[in-house]
């Protein structure tokens, strides 16, 4: 069964700035935390998933990210990680082929009031089956 082993955050090459990553056995991931939201994240069968929310811009996204993917972007990790030594890796972004996403936004987050719901109900709600 695979487990979270550790969080921190990446320098992606070419791109300004860090990115907070969740480590999964072997493999890093990139969700796309921005600055602001919220995040949850945990593993669900073969499955890395991740809710982000920004009550003040009223946004709240689920993405789905397959366990089977290949990272293919050259990063280094960076800070924050305390399980894992400092290297140079590939990771997986929230932008690959084969992650799944649904946003609410503005109208649609206050209509469905995604705001007030747990993280099973809003992951039901964003409709990623497993």
């Amino acid at each position: 069964m695979p487990e979270i082993k550790d969080t921190g955050k990446v320098w992606i090459r070419g791109k300004p700035g860090t990115a907070f990553a969740v480590k999964v056995e072997d493999k890093v991931f990139v969700p796309g935390q921005e600055e602001g939201q919220l995040i949850d994240y945990w593993l669900e069968g073969d499955f890395l998933c991740v809710d982000l929310h920004n009550p003040i811009k009223k946004v709240r996204i689920a993405r789905q990210f397959p366990l089977g993917l290949q990272a293919s972007h050259p990063a280094t990790l960076f800070n924050g990680f305390k399980k894992t030594k400092h290297a140079d890796v590939q990771v997986i972004t929230f932008q690959d082929e084969g992650v799944r996403e649904k946003a609410f936004e503005e109208e649609r987050y206050l209509e469905l009031a995604v705001h007030t719901m747990d993280r099973k109900t809003f992951w039901r709600c964003a409709g990623l089956s497993f």
